[in-house]
Order: C-alpha cells, then structure tokens, then sequence
C-alpha cells in the first residue's frame, strides 16, 4: 500500500545534518539530525530515522530513534518500533506495545505549565538544552 502524499519538509534516509533546526510546518525525518530541533507542526521521526537532538514540538511521532529531551506541546506518538532515550514532558502520550521509553516522563496539563515555567525536565521552548552523547551498547565497539 502506498503513503498518502506528504506535504511538508523530508530529510532523506541517506542524509545527515547537524545544526538547529526549526520547521513551520510538517516534517518527517528518515535520516539522521544532530543538534536541536523546533517545530511548530507535526514532526515524524520515521522508521530508520535518528535523531540526537533536544526536540520541541507541536505534534512528535516516533518510528526510528531519538536520543535526547523532548518537548511535546500537544501530544508524542511512540509506535511499535520507536525509541526514545531521553526525558520528556508532553500534553498528551500514547505509547505502543514494542516501543522503548528510557528516561523521565512528565504528561498532561500540570506537567506543560511546569515546563514552560522553568520547572525542569525537558526544556521549555524558549531555553534548549545541550544534548547528551549516545552511549555505546554494551559490547558493540
């Protein structure tokens, strides 16, 4: 079955890209990005996509990797196959079965207002943290 067409930003599978990024609309990410990430639309991380960065967004879906803090203002979608290995504060959180949440967790209502009052955990959108190196499984060199 094939995608429904996409209108919005595509990183490509064979690109990698380091720096920060902001996108005003949708985007979808099946490379790699490093660095930080603002979106202000629905951002998909797809599958065999990573990302090393600290994510802020309206909308996060997640079918490859992401390593770092994550901002979630209306709702994060971990499905089956995604990774997440960082802390999070999102409005809204579905987790699938098979996904992988290593880290702190902060959702709903009470945890966006202490977000975006400085209260720790993820960063609020106005203040991105430095993102933390990727730590080698144990046993792969």
């Amino acid at each position: 079955m094939a995608d429904a067409p996409f209108n919005g930003t595509i990183i490509g599978k064979d690109t990698t890209i380091k720096g920060e990024f902001q996108f005003d609309g949708p985007a979808r990410i099946l490379g790699t990005l490093e660095g930080t990430i603002a979106s202000k639309g629905t951002l998909e991380v797809g599958e065999g996509g990573k990302c090393r960065a600290t994510i802020i967004a309206d909308r996060l879906v997640i079918d490859g990797r992401v390593d770092g803090d994550v901002t979630a203002r209306t709702a994060l979608q971990l499905n089956s196959k995604g990774n997440l290995h960082g802390d999070l504060v999102a409005a809204s959180l579905t987790i699938a079965e098979g996904a992988t949440l290593v880290g702190h967790c902060r959702v709903g209502p009470e945890a966006m207002k202490e977000a975006g009052s400085g209260g720790g955990g993820a960063p609020a959108a106005s203040e991105p943290k430095a993102v933390r190196p990727i730590a080698e499984p144990a046993g792969r060199r």
